[in-house]
């Protein structure tokens, strides 16, 4: 048989689309579920069953193989959508993404905002195809995880996205006209964007931010039943990650909240010329201050976990809203 033609590493694309049922997988197609992704990557692995036979002579072990998976990997942007909180065209294009790592939509019609925040049951699950120089990975009864969401000077408002479930083989394709978003996000400035800084509930202080960033952290688990199978968040450990410039301690001094145990909210805005806007904000501790230098200036890096109130589901939240008058 002759070798293929050679085909382009960068050749790639990813559909994807959520299940209406837990039990009822979907197909996604290149016309109608297409992911814009960023330096996208997948692979497989498996849990690896050995036999260690007793020998005569050294050697490797045989093997089976179990619990197999795949996995897709990239970046991908954050933009409102049309119309936070309204009946139709409210759901972020990046929602497929984001429901299947643990979070949902609450949407405010008189506020005008769509929010996503974590939930800990009846998760969404993802079915994706993912093309890439002429092979495809089909994954069924995936769950995602979401890394380095971040909305940082200088940049867009993107993330990192892992896509994990099961499959069955890799196959031949040729890659599809996937069809994606057209829309470009705005760039992050100092004209557009807004940090407040809320410690124990008290008033919100405007500080100079250069970045918020926030990991995530759930564990994908495969999970293997008799008859059954699926990807399952089986934990979460999220955390946040601010840089600014420092302020005067009569203001904010992190030493004093982290020593004093104190409740952190930090909300990063960026604003759009439509008056469109999105924010990522977070609820936690601090844990670690590094002292850094930020543009040749001294500034603090602040890291800890989010820690949700007793009411649950606040510890991080990604809102999309419209912040012109009714």
């Amino acid at each position: 048989m002759a070798q293929p033609n050679l085909e382009s590493f960068k050749r790639r694309g990813l559909a994807l689309a959520l299940r209406s049922s837990a039990s009822v997988p979907i197909v996604p197609t290149a016309a109608a579920n297409g992911v814009l992704l960023f330096n996208g990557s997948s692979g497989t692995e498996f849990d690896k069953i050995e036999r260690p036979v007793d020998r005569a002579f050294l050697t490797g072990q045989p093997f089976a193989v179990g619990a197999k998976r795949a996995f897709i990997e990239g970046e991908f942007e954050l933009f409102p959508p049309t119309k936070p909180g309204a009946a139709a065209d409210s759901d972020a294009v990046c929602a497929p993404l984001l429901l299947p790592a643990g979070m949902t939509a609450v949407k405010d019609a008189v506020a005008k905002t769509t929010r996503y925040n974590p939930i800990s049951a009846n998760i969404p699950i993802s079915d994706a195809k993912f093309w890439h120089a002429g092979t495809v990975k089909q994954i069924g009864a995936a769950r995602h995880n979401l890394t380095n969401l971040a909305l940082a000077v200088g940049e867009r408002f993107k993330g990192n996205i892992r896509i994990q479930g099961d499959y069955d083989t890799i196959a031949e394709d040729a890659l599809p006209n996937i069809t994606t978003t057209a829309v470009v996000p705005t760039v992050a400035r100092a004209d557009n964007t807004r940090t407040t800084i809320t410690v124990d509930g008290g008033a919100g202080l405007v500080v100079w931010a250069k970045s918020l960033s926030v990991d995530v952290g759930n564990t994908i688990t495969s999970k293997e039943y008799t008859s059954h199978k699926e990807s399952g968040i089986s934990d979460r450990s999220p955390t946040w990650t601010l840089r600014l410039a420092k302020t005067a301690l009569a203001d904010f001094n992190p030493w004093a909240v982290r020593d004093a145990a104190g409740v952190l909210e930090v909300a990063l805005r960026l604003t759009e010329k439509s008056k469109l806007y999105s924010e990522l904000g977070i609820r936690g501790q601090i844990e670690n201050i590094n002292e850094v230098e930020i543009d040749g200036d001294y500034g603090w890096e602040l890291t800890g976990p989010c820690v949700a109130s007793d009411a649950g589901g606040d510890e991080l939240y990604i809102e999309f809203g419209d912040s012109t008058p009714p």
